[in-house]
């Protein structure tokens, strides 16, 4: 049962690594209010390409929901292998999110389900474990696991790493993603492509750490405390650089996003894209008496995240 624990424990650290790109947050951007009336400059590269990825984050600014499908590849000590989740979000007012994950981190442990479905709000993540897991517990499928407790309680140095690193940045909305793309120096129009049917324009481009110091623009979209905290993760995980790539639509939202950055755990990449834009999405946390507490759990066995 104690690798059912650490296939918990490896899929917390996934989802959070994946907010990074997937998450929002309550302290997202304002946007502009001012419209964004005129050309907005989709050309070869250069100014235009700015203007563009601009423009998307001004109407990513006002989009507090929406359906996901996210894939991340890594190293097992980066991700835990590949994962693949889908579901919905909101970061109108703290992160609020229902998906299914499956992939190799559940492959690798026989008593876990071969995906598990997972629900996040705020900082508190809930995770079905299937049924071998509530046959150990009076029939309670779920794993309860307060994320701040886990950081602070863990001494896994791997698993701390990769808990900060998504903690840190889970604050970030798709907004405040494409904003940390306008901190690039070097912003470059790819050009126009096919994704799912629909004609997009595709951006890409490198974010250092001198980068995120030095570069102001997008401000309004990137707190100097958000550009702080990213540049205090990156510095924590080895993380000398983000290539970022952006695929935009007509409607100036970026439907899809896509990081690859280095670690210290090994290489990481994360892609999501984004549909039903602005839906209303009802998160409700599993009913009391369905879950089982991993911290307290942890305590009655006389354990520590570490032991796990």
């Amino acid at each position: 049962m104690r690798s059912m624990y650490r296939a918990a424990l490896g899929a917390a650290a996934v989802v959070l690594i994946g907010c990074t790109a997937a998450c929002g947050g309550s302290d997202g951007g304002d946007g502009d209010d001012a419209a964004r009336g005129g050309d907005t400059g989709r050309d070869s590269g250069g100014t235009g390409a700015v203007q563009a990825v601009q423009a998307a984050a001004e109407a990513t600014s006002e989009i507090t929901s929406a359906s996901f499908e996210m894939t991340m590849s890594g190293s097992q000590a980066a991700t835990g292998g590949d994962t693949e989740m889908s579901g919905v979000m909101s970061w109108a007012d703290g992160i609020a999110m229902d998906a299914t994950m499956s992939g190799d981190a559940f492959a690798l442990t026989p008593e876990a389900p071969s995906e598990m479905r997972m629900v996040m709000l705020d900082d508190v993540m809930y995770m079905n474990l299937g049924a071998t897991f509530a046959a150990e517990f009076e029939g309670r499928e779920w794993m309860m696991m307060d994320i701040g407790a886990l950081v602070e309680e863990s001494g896994d140095p791997t698993l701390q790493e990769a808990m900060d690193l998504g903690f840190n940045e889970a604050n970030q909305d798709p907004a405040a993603q494409t904003g940390l793309l306008l901190q690039s120096p070097d912003i470059e129009a790819v050009g126009e492509e096919t994704l799912d049917g629909v004609t997009v324009q595709h951006y890409q481009g490198t974010v250092s750490v001198e980068d995120a110091l030095a570069n102001n623009a997008g401000a309004e979209f990137l707190t100097e405390q958000e550009r702080q905290e990213l540049v205090d993760a990156m510095n924590a995980s080895g993380i000398e650089s983000y290539d970022i790539e952006l695929w935009i639509d007509e409607n100036d939202f970026p439907v899809q996003i896509r990081q690859e950055f280095d670690s210290e755990m090994g290489p990481v990449t994360t892609e999501v894209r984004y549909t039903d834009l602005g839906a209303d999405v009802q998160v409700a946390a599993p009913e009391e008496g369905s879950y089982v507490d991993f911290m307290e759990l942890m305590e009655s066995m006389g354990a520590g995240v570490g032991d796990i």
